[in-house]
């Protein structure tokens, strides 16, 4: 289910304020964000860089977007190389976007440094990653701090340190995760701030949306939203991994029949036995399946961190579910060899990363 976005508690900043944002991850997704955040002309970004800091700020960001057409040497407001620096900057910020792969040793770094960059009161934390139960490990460390989480289909990604190439619409769905389930305020709060994120976000889209109907949306249900995503995440995203072929090419062979239809089915045992059925319909399975053409030269996030020798989000597109499907008694034999697979995968990558 989606409402319009609104805002309902008036203690949040109004979106005639310039928004203070962080912006932590600076990949394919992580650069359209911040992008867009600040295309609104409501926010001020401080994008965290790392290793491409000194890059970007001397050239900025090459980007060829379906959404915005080709933007050269673009630069957000502000630029810093960690969250240490900005953290001395001791700016108040209204957002903290994290957009980082969904990793678990990167998750608890971040979650180590980020407190010095919490405003009690004000500041909100953001998600934009893939996967299940992406929240909790923050909401365990910042219980206080309103949380909420986007599902993004976007199908953008670096081409190299400075340049983006965002190929599919920047499509999403936010909605507030509500870790104060028997506290009214709390949760009014956390929904107040994902519909203004929501809002400001749809602002800056204002330029695609006559071309390719790039859209934000408020939910009220994140996690129904993010099954429905990990019927593609758990089926596209890993099969094209294993077999190492673009979706086009997993689409057009027999796979799409024999692997593809059968793991996007098993997850969706899964979610109806969790309880998310609605959001898993045959409707939505069927839209899943036929929302690329077989033509497609899409090479899946995933597939594509594999081929650059990055480590894999595999715990939370695949082993998450998994937990869930052993909890409940759900069969899933394609998902769990594909599974044992990327694992190996993963585990070449760790031992090749230790050299």
């Amino acid at each position: 289910m989606s409402s319009p976005a609104r805002c309902l508690n008036h203690s949040l900043p109004s979106v005639k304020n310039m928004l203070e944002v962080c912006v932590i991850g600076a990949g394919g997704v992580g650069t359209i964000a911040a992008y867009v955040l600040e295309n609104s002309q409501r926010a001020h970004v401080t994008a965290i860089l790392r290793s491409k800091y000194l890059l970007v700020k001397e050239r900025g960001f090459d980007i060829e977007s379906i959404d915005h057409g080709k933007v050269t040497n673009w630069r957000p407001h502000n630029v810093v190389s960690s969250l240490v620096a900005a953290a001395a900057e001791k700016k108040s910020y209204d957002f903290i976007v994290i957009t980082t792969k969904a990793l678990p040793d990167l998750t608890s770094s971040i979650i180590a440094e980020l407190k010095p960059l919490i405003t009690p009161g004000k500041t909100s934390l953001a998600l934009i990653q893939n996967g299940l139960a992406i929240e909790a490990p923050f909401a365990a460390a910042f219980p206080n701090t309103p949380i909420f989480s986007s599902v993004s289909m976007i199908g953008s990604r670096l081409t190299n340190s400075t340049s983006i190439f965002h190929q599919k619409p920047d499509v999403s769905k936010i909605g507030a995760h509500f870790h104060h389930v028997d506290d009214a305020f709390k949760r009014a709060t956390q929904h107040d701030a994902a519909a203004l994120f929501v809002d400001v976000y749809n602002a800056g889209l204002a330029d695609a949306k006559p071309k390719t109907n790039a859209r934000c949306v408020l939910v009220e249900d994140i996690v129904g939203a993010r099954w429905a995503k990990l019927l593609w995440n758990a089926s596209f995203n890993t099969l094209c991994t294993v077999l190492r072929i673009s979706v086009g090419e997993l689409l057009s062979g027999p796979g799409r029949n024999t692997l593809l239809e059968p793991a996007m089915r098993e997850i969706a045992s899964v979610a109806t036995a969790a309880g998310y059925g609605n959001a898993v319909s045959e409707d939505i399975i069927q839209d899943m399946l036929h929302d690329s053409p077989p033509t497609s030269t899409l090479r899946p996030s995933m597939l594509v961190d594999l081929e650059n020798e990055r480590p894999l989000e595999l715990e939370v597109i695949l082993g998450a579910p998994l937990k869930v499907a052993k909890e409940k008694g759900v069969s899933t034999p394609i998902l769990t060899q594909v599974y044992q697979l990327l694992s190996q995968a993963q585990w070449k990558l760790t031992q090749q990363a230790g050299k």
